[in-house]
């Protein structure tokens, strides 16, 4: 059996054309791995701060809540003083 040159470099061209083909995928992925890692450690860092901050929010509002119902306590007891205090002269307050 007779070999021709010509069908041999074209076989051998195909699996060296195939073996870069190869190559250069794989060339592409390791580059899409490594951003998509370096993607991750953005996002990580991104939830660490977003974390951080919704805690320092979550504590403010409960700081407002507390000053808002000690206001509201303070004000709400003043009143039943009040109404006390005109009760004993014969003022009858609203019930409302």
């Amino acid at each position: 059996m007779k070999i021709d040159i010509s069908n041999a470099l074209t076989i051998i061209l195909g699996l060296i054309a195939v073996i870069g083909a190869i190559y250069r995928l794989a060339q592409v992925e390791a580059n899409i791995i490594a951003r998509i890692a370096s993607t991750d450690k953005k996002i990580d860092i991104h939830l660490t701060e977003y974390s951080s901050k919704k805690e320092l929010i979550e504590y403010r509002l409960h700081g407002h809540d507390e000053l808002i119902d000690h206001k509201f306590n303070r004000c709400w007891n003043e009143i039943k003083d009040i109404q006390n205090y005109l009760a004993k002269d014969g003022f009858i307050p609203r019930s409302k």
